[in-house]
């Protein structure tokens, strides 16, 4: 028996019209959010992440263990993967979970379907047809054990305590092209220290750019008409989608009550996260957009894989940011800037 196993919905509906055949599917965006090496503590990270209760939390657990189930089996497992990002941090997961359960035989086979951007980084969509998961069958391919074992590597630096460009056992700039690439990823979500002031994380910059004091739904922010609507539309949108936006404003009100960055009002509550609320930078928080963070706990907890950004009990932040020598590393000093 073979058991066909994908993280992309599109792929997963191209195998079933195409080969009629039944296909376990785990649908879950890692480039956001937390993840973990223990496939049951990974499970509950991500329902947590998004929130997920009652009917919603148990679906995402099924879909999961039928996976993890088939990892554990003697069973041929074919994995279905693009060369999305998204689907080749999975991949490197379920390498891992297989090596996991089966450390004697950790088979598994691949097929690598669909167009993705040249780097890699897309929301989840691409476009493969019915024809190609019939010829994909048959060009599926065996992972050898030192490839398994390499990408469950992979995964554990991912998933691990400190963030992938971080100097603590070694130097950053050592990392593999590929850890590289996902490193810089990851540091756009930690703040940052511009010589002795500390301020805030690439993306929230983003978001902070395109608000002011009149009120706006996260669709306004994300159609800003500037260079940071643009990058938020064009690039972090193409990654992470809109629905980490509204979250992350919402993190951002809701951090640290009257003395929060932002305050919100319900809006249209019966639609979509993008609609249901409205925000506008209070005094506080316009002091950041100006002049930076007066401490790394002003910002909201924010988890990225297997550490936390914004965390001052692990206070990571990024050194030399956009610069070929970018890294992360713990505030050593508290970095602040004058707000006068």
């Amino acid at each position: 028996m073979t058991i066909h196993v994908t993280t992309n919905e599109d792929i997963r509906r191209a195998i079933q019209r195409g080969l009629r055949l039944p296909v376990r599917l785990v649908r879950d965006n890692v480039l956001e959010g937390p993840c973990a090496s223990d496939p049951e503590d990974h499970c509950e990270r991500r329902c947590d992440y998004w929130n997920l209760r009652g009917r919603e939390r148990t679906q995402f657990r099924s879909r999961f263990h039928d996976v993890i189930d088939a990892l554990k089996s003697r069973q041929r497992i074919v994995v279905w993967t693009s060369g999305l990002w998204s689907d080749r941090l999975m991949l490197w997961a379920l390498c891992a979970w297989r090596l996991r359960y089966r450390p004697e035989h950790p088979d598994l086979d691949i097929v690598v379907l669909g167009d993705a951007p040249e780097d890699g980084f897309g929301y989840g969509f691409v476009h493969v047809k019915p024809a190609d998961a019939r010829r994909g069958l048959d060009d599926a391919r065996a992972l050898s054990r030192t490839r398994v074992q390499h990408m469950a590597r992979s995964w554990r630096k991912v998933s691990g305590r400190s963030p992938v460009l971080s100097t603590e056992g070694g130097r950053a700039g050592r990392v593999r092209k590929d850890l590289a690439e996902l490193g810089t990823h990851q540091a756009a979500f930690f703040p940052r220290v511009d010589g002795s002031a500390l301020t805030l994380s690439w993306v929230d910059e983003l978001l902070f750019a395109c608000l002011d004091k009149d009120w706006s739904t996260p669709v306004d922010v994300f159609m800003h008409r500037s260079s940071a609507g643009e990058e938020l539309r064009t690039g972090w949108g193409m990654r992470i989608g809109d629905c980490f936006l509204a979250m992350r404003l919402r993190q951002w009100a809701e951090h640290r009550g009257a003395e929060a960055a932002l305050e919100s009002v319900p809006y249209r509550t019966d639609r979509p996260p993008m609609l249901e609320a409205r925000y506008r930078l209070t005094a506080v928080g316009d002091k950041i957009k100006r002049h930076g963070l007066a401490e790394i706990a002003q910002g909201p907890p924010l988890p990225v894989w297997g550490v936390t950004a914004y965390d001052p009990r692990a206070p990571w932040v990024v050194m030399d940011y956009g610069t070929a020598h970018q890294r992360i590393q713990r505030l050593e000093a508290p970095a602040t800037k004058d707000a006068e």
